[in-house]
């Protein structure tokens, strides 16, 4: 017997509306990329559904800019909201009052799959957060002199900043506002980002610059003074891949120049948290997570040169970046 019209058409919407549940993308609309916002400020958030995603709640985490994200179970979330908020599955957060910087606001939705249970989807933003009082003083959360090694040591100053609302912030990088300088390139040098790499022994002065205010911090590096050149990580070519796929990330091509062995570090700095496995290996692998949009993926690799198996020589590569794009 031939399918009647009806049955035809109760498939062709079955396929129609399975297509809409596995498209369907929603959209963190405010706040937008790159806004700068306040410490402390309530600011409004919301979200553009394309579609009847089957969502249903949305939460927001603050991370730091290139601190790893957690497992959704063990974050603490900014804001939690359902199709009853206003707006829906929006409303107003508080920016972390001790923050200065970039902070990366990730929104991790809640979607159904019917008999499947649910799955996480996201979208993120990229914000500037400036303090809202001005800073007092440029304080170092360390033992001075502050002692550093080995020779090819990369490490961030441990700066912050005492500012007039009574909070302690970290200034450790520029987008926080800070300037660094070294009085002898010799002993450490002031890369790009605000890194600080250890050249050689011997004692030189740190110069933190931020807001008008200025803070010195004497170093003193312990060790020989035998070369030992940086290696260099390379984590490959940036990949676009479908959501469920597994994904490897090499740093086969990472070389020290000395020639030395090298230890591996992965981590990941955007997007929904993934279980990376051999995040100390030269290649690591994930799953990449299902979404209804194409979204982004970032992890950093940096590579240590070491004397043998299990003995460290000390030298750091510079963080190396590697961008998964992941599609529905």
């Amino acid at each position: 017997m031939r399918p009647s019209l009806i049955c035809w058409g109760f498939l062709w919407l079955s396929a129609f509306s399975l297509n809409v549940a596995t498209t369907a993308a929603f959209e963190l609309v405010a706040p937008r990329p790159s806004t700068v916002v306040t410490a402390g400020q309530s600011i409004p958030v919301s979200v553009e559904v394309e579609r009847e995603a089957g969502i249903r709640k949305i939460t927001y985490y603050w991370y730091r800019d290139e601190e790893e994200p957690v497992p959704p179970q063990l974050a603490e979330p900014a804001l939690i909201a359902d199709s009853s908020a206003t707006p829906p599955f929006g409303g107003h957060l508080t920016v972390p009052l001790a923050a200065a910087g970039r902070m990366r606001l990730l929104a991790v939705a809640e979607v159904t799959q019917g008999r499947l249970g649910t799955r996480p989807d996201f979208d993120e933003v990229l914000l500037q957060v400036e303090p809202p009082a001005p800073i007092e003083t440029i304080e170092f959360e360390t033992e001075k002199p502050w002692m550093v090694q080995p020779v090819g040591k990369l490490t961030r100053v441990p700066a912050v900043g005492l500012f007039q609302d009574g909070l302690v912030r970290a200034i450790d990088s520029p987008s926080t506002g800070s300037q660094f300088e070294s009085s002898d390139s010799n002993i450490v040098r002031v890369l790009e980002d605000g890194w600080i790499r250890v050249e050689g022994p011997g004692r030189a002065s740190l110069h933190v610059a931020n807001r008008g205010k200025v803070g010195t911090l004497d170093v003193q590096v312990i060790g020989d003074d035998e070369p030992n050149r940086p290696p260099l990580a390379n984590p490959g070519e940036d990949q676009t891949v479908k959501g469920g796929a597994r994904v490897v990330l090499s740093g086969v091509q990472s070389v020290d120049p000395d020639g030395d062995p090298l230890r591996y570090e992965w981590s990941q700095v955007r997007g929904l948290k993934v279980d990376l496995t051999g995040p100390n290996e030269a290649k690591a692998t994930f799953i990449a997570p299902k979404v209804s949009a194409k979204r982004l993926l970032r992890f950093r690799l940096q590579v240590t040169d070491m004397k043998g198996p299990d003995t460290v020589k000390g030298a750091d590569s510079l963080p190396a970046y590697l961008n998964i794009w992941v599609e529905p």
